[in-house]
C-alpha cells in the first residue's frame, strides 16, 4: 500500500542440516560453528530441538504426539528467528522445519495446513543453503533416540521423497571417506565462504 513503510530485518546466513536421526548432524553442527567463528563470524548453533524438549518430559520419535511435534516445530522457528533478532551473521541448525515435519507426519498424519505454514516461513525466512546427511553408521543407544532401523530408515525415506515432491532445493552430502568427516565441513565451509563472498561480507580467514 502507498505510504506504509516495508518492514526490513536483518537476513543472517542460515545452514540447514537435515536427515534422519543418527546421522552426525549434531557434531557437524558444533565443528561448524567453531570453523565459522575463527573466521571472525558472529555464529549461532541451534542443537536439536527434540532432545532438549525430551529432556523436559515431551515424548518424540515413535512415542510423539501431535502437540509434541508442534511444540518441537514451533521451538525450533523461535530459536530461528531469536538468531535473526540478534543478528548474526550464520545460523546453523540440526535440523530444519522439514525434517520436523516428516517427523509429525508420519505419526499423525499429513496436515496441509501445516505444510503451508512451514513452507510460508520457509520462504519468509529462508534457509540459505540445505544439506541433507547420508544415512550411514549404526544407531548408539542414548536414551533418547530411537534406535529403530526401520524407523530410522522410514524417516530418511520419506524426507527424500519430501524434498524431491516439494522441489525442495538441496545438496546431498557425500559418503564420508575420513573418520570425522571432514570433507563435509570443508564443502559447506567452502560453499558459505563463497556465498558470503558474493553478498559482500567477507570476513578476515585463517
Amino acid at each position: 500500500m502507498d505510504g506504509v513503510k516495508k518492514e526490513s530485518h536483518h537476513v543472517p546466513y542460515k545452514i540447514g542440516l537435515l536427515s534422519t536421526h543418527g546421522t552426525g548432524k549434531t557434531a557437524l553442527a558444533h565443528a561448524l560453528v567453531g570453523e565459522f567463528k575463527k573466521r571472525g563470524y558472529k555464529t549461532k548453533v541451534i542443537s536439536e530441538v527434540a532432545t532438549s524438549l525430551f529432556e523436559k518430559g515431551v515424548p518424540i520419535n515413535e512415542n510423539t504426539t501431535l502437540p509434541a511435534q508442534l511444540s518441537i516445530l514451533m521451538e525450533q522457528i523461535s530459536e530461528e528467528l531469536w538468531g535473526t533478532i540478534k543478528e548474526y551473521d550464520i545460523i546453523i541448525t540440526d535440523r530444519s522445519v522439514f525434517d520436523n515435519f516428516i517427523y509429525l507426519q508420519r505419526k499423525c498424519g499429513h496436515d496441509e495446513n501445516i505444510l503451508k505454514f512451514i513452507t510460508w516461513y520457509a520462504e519468509k525466512f529462508p534457509y540459505s543453503t540445505l544439506y541433507k546427511l547420508p544415512m550411514m553408521g549404526v544407531l548408539q543407544r542414548d536414551g533418547i533416540r530411537s534406535v529403530n532401523d526401520d524407523f530410522q530408515k522410514g524417516v530418511y525415506q520419506e524426507l527424500t521423497d519430501f524434498l524431491n515432491h516439494n522441489k525442495i532445493k538441496h545438496l546431498e552430502l557425500p559418503v564420508p571417506k575420513t573418520e570425522f568427516r571432514e570433507e563435509w565441513i570443508d564443502i559447506i565451509v567452502k560453499n558459505t565462504i563463497d556465498d558470503l563472498s558474493k553478498m559482500g561480507i567477507l570476513k578476515w580467514m585463517k
